[in-house]
């Protein structure tokens, strides 16, 4: 096994079991107890759950519980050092979940599930890392993430995070080792990427979910950053 994606459902029953490889759990309805090495919990969407390879769980539904199962024999390192086993999504992992979830009903190839996947601990690890930023800043980060199409502006940015501009402009490069304007265009730019590769989405529409309203715009854009243009790159992929 490298990795593997599945939606599976549990019923009211209790079971228990470990497993030789790691696993990741999203839950995407109904609520479920577990137990991981004796400490018990509660989790429902919105959660992340990672159990590391040999490690026992027990669980039982409360109600019909649907859920995303990654079956990995590696994790990113950001989530083998997780000091709890349950993390809550940020709205952009959030939001991405949902995503997955609907594109696993369809027939998807090794290659979309494994694009999917990367995609996922990337934003995982990104969330690890920014539980760790100085809190103005991670809420900077998150109003970005809640709409990556708006044109922000360092004023705007800076108004969330209580600070002066220059101030803001210089903590969060050193947080996020980016600018946050060019932060905003690696955001975008990675988005795009997801949308080309994942959905038969019009390159046009792409171009304005991720904030360009001129579709040359966009594929200038997207061409500096990956050295392909956008339908190239869907091609490619």
């Amino acid at each position: 096994m490298s990795s593997k994606i599945t939606v599976r459902a549990y019923s009211r029953a209790a079971d228990g079991h470990s497993h030789s490889h790691h696993q990741v759990l999203l839950p995407v309805r109904g609520y479920i107890d577990l137990t991981l090495e004796g400490e018990a919990a509660t989790v429902s969407y919105g959660d992340c759950v990672v159990i590391p390879a040999g490690c026992y769980h027990e669980f039982r539904a409360r109600e019909d519980f649907r859920f995303l199962v990654i079956d990995v024999d590696e994790l990113p390192s950001a989530l083998m050092l997780l000091a709890s086993p349950i993390l809550a999504l940020d709205a952009a992992t959030h939001q991405y979940v949902s995503f997955m979830e609907a594109q696993l009903e369809h027939s998807v190839t090794d290659e979309m599930e494994e694009n999917m996947l990367g995609l996922l601990f990337e934003l995982l690890s990104r969330q690890c890392h920014s539980s760790k930023m100085d809190v103005r800043i991670k809420n900077v980060v998150q109003y970005m993430h809640q709409d990556i199409a708006k044109n922000h502006s360092i004023e705007e940015l800076a108004q969330v995070a209580c600070l002066s501009a220059t101030q803001f402009k210089h903590l969060f490069s050193k947080e996020v080792q980016l600018s946050p304007l060019k932060y905003l265009a690696k955001l975008r730019m990675e988005k795009a990427r997801t949308l080309l590769t994942n959905t038969d989405m019009p390159i046009s529409r792409i171009a304005e979910e991720v904030g360009f309203s001129n579709p040359s715009s966009f594929t200038r854009s997207f061409s500096g950053y990956f050295a392909a243009t956008p339908k190239s790159f869907r091609l490619q992929n």
